[in-house]
């Protein structure tokens, strides 16, 4: 049954004048006769009541401060801070040709009136390169796929799995060239899986969160030098914010010098790859960096700054206030707080103060404070819940060293920019190949073919943030602006805490160890199953204690992908992602438990189909039972096909039947069988597959009914 809310806050007012009220003869012994308003005693019993009603109030209201507690206890993280969006900046030098050098910290703006700046995460090197082509090894030979890429078509980078990879691009370097020590920041933009991605970039990357630990699934080298004659590049210059091509990010590569008017190539290779699907490349842009809705402040004072003054002006009373310069509704978060303070032997020493989300929990001599953002202020303690600051000025030097970040909040979010001005109808992807942008439209050419136009964010910086200082620049968004945020509130974070409890963080039942993997964070998992009692070293023997994981992992599978070259038909994960997944599982399994994880085990499926002889819908046929039989989007739901599911020539025919109709062909199925590995056809009975197994490859055959007195005719679909 559902129980009523208690209710503490049930009397007003007037219930505990009323109550007070008729109290007053017993307890005065019919001394106190007179009760009317005009009476001061009645005015003091109305204050009294109206203080003790404020109290009753805060009876059914839950303070921050308990909030946070109850959080803490339950081990989710207290209300989270404000958070600033991030994207990828492109710098594109106003004068083409020209090599630049951007300083971290230097802000450019899509909207300067509104104050809305980007500030760098480090610095770049603006090399005098543009992406002239691009091509990648297949079986047939290398083939250029700049064209592809540059009409927006994904374009693999990749064989089949365990096959080597090679990819070139060549690189036309214009202007002055660029010196020895020279760092090319190309941007790998590389299509997702499908589907939820719990994955995030690297911390060569741009996203908050960044799951660096995962074990990539191929060690990439790169060379570097002229067309044909390229030389390998130390593991030490390559900084991979891929992941070994897993996931998009920046490729940070410091070269050697370089003369103007060179082609150049840049090659990464690998012997043997483990992709589940071959990557693929969406856009390829050099001169990239990370650049994040956040300006950092850096601000040292005197005893006569203004900050200390706030410290030092007033008197060290609880609840001390200091507001930092522009910082009112700006205020991200304060990364350290140092203030020199007098000690109990008179002499001053600097000491650290942190940021807690709550002065509650800090005793009297804990140096801590709050950050508030919408007045861009830090609260200080009252003594016995937090320290008071006490400033020593008596001295010269630095009294206090803060570093803090302004900006942040949804202000900072929007979308990419266009690669061109908006009357330009050019593909995105021809950024990197401004040589092919007379082939989308029939327009001029530009005057030179290596200028880029300009972007769309303007250079808010000063002079001594480029180098050589002053030079002009353009930058434009290669990726969404996305991640900004306000703090989160109490109630948002209680919302959070129920919706954290109820996901599951310990391996105790089969269940759970199929979500943990699904989750597992940084490797795209479609589907898994739990073998409980199975162990890789004893496959036919039931194993107590010890639970295998089967993992199948997230592939494209949109409508064209099946008859794509790079096509996947029996994903497999890489070694990494197995890893990943395993050491997810050893964190949260119970004591004594063995957990392994372990890629799916395919059965080989052959299915015979008998139509008449004047049928044409073979190839309808074939692609409609491999889908059902897919592993990802096979089943009667379409989910994929269940781990050690039974085949079934009755559901076989069911499915064959739903393709002819869907297609308007009411041609009557005259019979379907199936088999197992090189065993018979079945027709009647069921064919069971052992557990944790999943059809594939699948080999469809389809009979034509012989005209009479003829052989039956078998035709391969």
């Amino acid at each position: 049954m559902t129980l009523t809310p208690l209710r503490l806050d049930d009397l007003s007012w007037a219930d505990l004048v009323d109550a007070v009220r008729s109290r007053i003869p017993a307890e005065s012994s019919g001394r106190w006769t007179l009760h009317a308003p005009v009476d001061p005693g009645m005015t003091l019993l109305d204050l009294q009541a109206y203080l003790l009603e404020q109290q009753v109030y805060r009876l059914d209201r839950i303070p921050d401060a308990v909030v946070h507690a109850v959080l803490r206890l339950l081990g989710v993280s207290g209300p989270a801070p404000a958070t600033a969006a991030v994207t990828v900046l492109q710098i594109v030098p106003q004068t083409p040709g020209t090599r630049l050098r951007i300083r971290e910290g230097t802000s450019f703006s899509r909207e300067p009136e509104r104050g809305r700046d980007f500030c760098l995460d480090r610095d770049l090197d603006v090399l005098p390169v543009r992406v002239a082509g691009l091509s990648v090894r297949e079986a047939t030979g290398d083939r250029d796929r700049t064209a592809d890429l540059a009409a927006g078509r994904p374009v693999p980078l990749a064989g089949a799995h365990g096959s080597p990879a090679r990819v070139r691009i060549r690189l036309s370097v214009s202007g002055e060239g660029f010196p020895d020590g020279g760092t090319l920041s190309l941007l790998l933009a590389l299509e997702q899986p499908a589907g939820p991605w719990t994955g995030s970039r690297t911390a060569d990357g741009w996203a908050e969160g960044a799951v660096p630990d995962v074990p990539p699934p191929a060690q990439l080298n790169w060379f570097y030098g002229p067309v044909g004659d390229t030389t390998p590049l130390p593991q030490e210059v390559v900084s991979d914010g891929t992941g070994g091509l897993r996931r998009s990010g920046l490729v940070r590569l410091t070269l050697p010098a370089t003369a103007a008017g060179s082609e150049m190539e840049l090659v990464l290779a690998t012997p043997a790859a483990t992709y589940a699907a071959p990557p693929r490349l969406l856009r390829l842009s050099p001169n990239s960096v990370p650049a994040h809705h956040a300006q950092r402040v850096r601000l040292e004072e005197s005893a006569d700054g203004p900050v200390v003054a706030q410290l030092t002006g007033r008197p060290p009373l609880p609840g001390l206030t200091v507001v930092l310069p522009g910082a009112a509704g700006r205020l991200i978060d304060v990364a350290h707080f140092t203030l020199r303070e007098t000690d109990d032997a008179g002499s001053g020493r600097t000491h650290d103060w942190a940021a807690v989300p709550d002065l509650a929990f800090s005793g009297p001599l804990d140096r801590v404070f709050t950050v508030d953002r919408a007045f861009g202020a830090l609260r200080f303690g009252d003594g016995l819940a937090g320290r008071i600051p006490r400033p020593d000025v008596t001295g010269p030097g630095t009294v206090l060293r803060t570093a803090y970040r302004l900006g942040g909040g949804p202000s900072g979010n929007g979308g990419a920019d266009p690669a061109v001005p908006a009357h330009a109808a050019e593909p995105a992807a021809l950024l990197a190949f401004p040589a092919l942008s007379g082939f989308a439209r029939p327009q001029p050419q530009r005057a030179t073919e290596e200028e880029a136009p300009p972007g769309a964010w303007v250079f808010t910086g000063g002079s001594s943030d480029t180098e050589p200082p002053g030079a002009p620049c353009t930058a434009r968004a290669l990726v969404p602006c996305a991640g900004g945020a306000e703090p989160e509130t109490p109630v948002a974070a209680r919302r959070r805490a129920a919706t954290a409890l109820a996901v599951v963080t310990r391996a105790v039942t089969a269940a759970d160890h199929e979500e943990l993997a699904l989750s597992t964070p940084g490797v795209a998992v479609a589907r898994a199953q739990a073998l409980v009692g199975a162990h890789p070293s004893h496959p036919s023997r039931n194993v107590p204690g010890a639970v295998t994981t089967i993992v199948v992992p997230r592939v494209p599978r949109a409508p064209g992908d099946s008859t794509a070259p790079d096509a996947v038909p029996l994903p497999v994960p890489d070694p990494g992602a197995l890893t990943a997944v395993r050491a997810r599982l050893e964190a949260a399994r119970l004591l004594g438990a063995g957990v392994f994880a372990a890629p799916p085990r395919y059965r080989p499926v052959r299915v015979r189909i008998t139509l008449p002889a004047d049928t044409a819908r073979k190839q309808l046929l074939d692609a409609a039972l491999r889908r059902f039989l897919d592993p990802l989007t096979g089943g009667d739901d379409g989910t994929g096909w269940p781990f050690g599911g039974v085949l079934r020539p009755s559901a076989l025919l069911r499915a064959a039947e739903r393709a002819l109709r869907a297609a308007g062909d009411r041609t009557p199925v005259q019979s379907v069988a199936a088999a197992l590995d090189d065993g018979p056809y079945e027709s009647c009975g069921d064919l069971p597959l052992r557990p944790g197994e999943l059809p594939g490859p699948v080999e469809v055959l389809v009979c034509t009914t012989p005209p009479s007195g003829a052989a039956p005719r078998e035709v391969r679909a």
